[in-house]
C-alpha cells in the first residue's frame, strides 16, 4: 500500500511539473518541443484545437502501443499519466501562467528543460510512464538497452525539425537547449539515489581491506588475480560495486590500512546480480 501511494504521488507530481512547464514556458514563448506537446503544436498549425485535446488523443494511441509491447502492468501505470497529463494541462491552460516570469527567453528555456525532464524522470523512476512519446523510448530501452533520455532526445529532435519547417529557425537554439536539458535531467532523476560505483583496490594488504569491506562496511567483494606491472609480483585485487554513498567509506578504510593503496573508481550505469536484482544470500552455497 505504501509503495503504491509513493508511486501515485510521483506520477501526480511528475505530470504536474511537465504540464506546468508546457503551459508556463512552451506555449507563451513559442518554444518548439517534442513529445505529444510537439505533435500538438504541429496539429495547431493546421487546426484551431486546444493543446490538451491533442495530447489526450495522442496519449490514448500511445497507451495502446505501450500495452502491446511493454505489457499490461506497464500500461496500467501509464494509464494514470494518460489521463492526468491532458487533464492537468486543460486546467492550467485557463490560468495566466505565461505572465509569471520575466521575458528572458534563455532563463525560461533552462527552467523549461529542467522542470520537464524532472517531471518525466520522476514518473519513469516510479515504474510508470508519462504516457505519450516517452513510451517508444521505454520500448527501445527494454528491447535494445538504449537509455530513455537518449532516445527521447532523438524523437524530440525529429519533432522539432518538423516544427522548424512551419515556424522558421528563430527559436531553434532555445528548443535544442530545452531538449538537451530534458535528456540530462531525465537520466539524472532516474539515477539519483541509485548511482553505483565500481571500485578496484590494489594493495599488498588486500586481505585486511577485504575483511574491512565485508565485515564492517557490509559490502560484497570479488577477488581478482593480478600481476603488478613494475615488480611483476602475483597478488590479488579487490573489486566491489557499491552505491555511490558507500564509496568514501571504502576508500578511507583502504587508505587507513594502506596509505599507498592504488584505488580506481568508475560510475556504473547498470548492475544485475546478487545484492542488487536479488538478495545477496539467494542461491548462496
Amino acid at each position: 500500500m505504501k509503495q503504491r501511494l509513493k508511486m501515485l504521488i510521483s506520477v501526480l507530481l511528475g505530470n504536474t511539473l511537465l504540464a506546468f512547464s508546457i503551459c508556463t514556458f512552451v506555449v507563451p514563448y513559442d518554444f518548439m518541443l517534442g513529445g505529444v506537446t510537439g505533435i500538438g503544436l504541429i496539429v495547431q498549425e493546421f487546426l484551431p484545437v486546444r493543446l490538451s485535446i491533442v495530447a489526450g488523443i495522442a496519449n490514448v494511441l500511445l497507451f495502446a502501443l505501450g500495452w502491446a509491447f511493454l505489457g499490461k502492468k506497464f500500461a496500467m501505470t501509464s494509464l494514470l499519466s494518460t489521463i492526468l497529463y491532458p487533464a492537468i494541462m486543460a486546467i492550467l491552460e485557463e490560468l495566466p501562467l505565461g505572465t509569471l516570469f520575466a521575458e528572458d527567453k534563455l532563463i525560461c528555456a533552462i527552467f523549461c528543460g529542467v522542470l520537464s525532464g524532472l517531471g518525466i524522470g520522476l514518473v519513469i523512476r516510479a515504474g510508470g510512464s508519462t504516457g505519450g512519446m516517452d513510451i517508444p523510448p521505454c520500448i527501445l530501452q527494454k528491447y535494445f538497452g538504449i537509455p530513455v533520455g537518449s532516445s527521447l532526445m532523438v524523437f524530440d529532435s525529429l519533432t522539432v525539425f518538423v516544427l522548424v519547417c512551419f515556424r522558421g529557425a528563430d527559436e531553434l537554439l532555445y528548443s535544442i537547449l530545452i531538449i538537451a536539458l530534458m535528456s540530462l535531467t531525465i537520466n539524472r532523476a532516474i539515477m539519483t539515489g541509485e548511482q553505483k560505483i565500481e571500485i578496484i583496490i590494489i594493495s599488498p594488504a588486500y586481505e585486511q581491506i577485504k575483511q574491512e569491506v565485508l565485515e564492517k562496511i557490509n559490502c560484497g567483494v570479488t577477488m581478482l588475480h593480478i600481476e603488478t606491472g613494475y615488480e611483476g609480483e602475483l597478488q590479488k585485487a579487490i573489486l566491489s560495486v557499491v552505491y555511490a554513498k558507500k564509496y568514501p567509506e571504502i576508500r578511507d578504510a583502504a587508505l587507513r590500512i594502506d596509505s599507498k593503496a592504488f584505488i580506481v573508481a568508475n560510475e556504473v550505469m547498470n548492475v544485475n546480480g546478487r545484492g542488487y536484482t536479488f538478495a545477496r544470500n539467494d542461491g548462496a552455497q
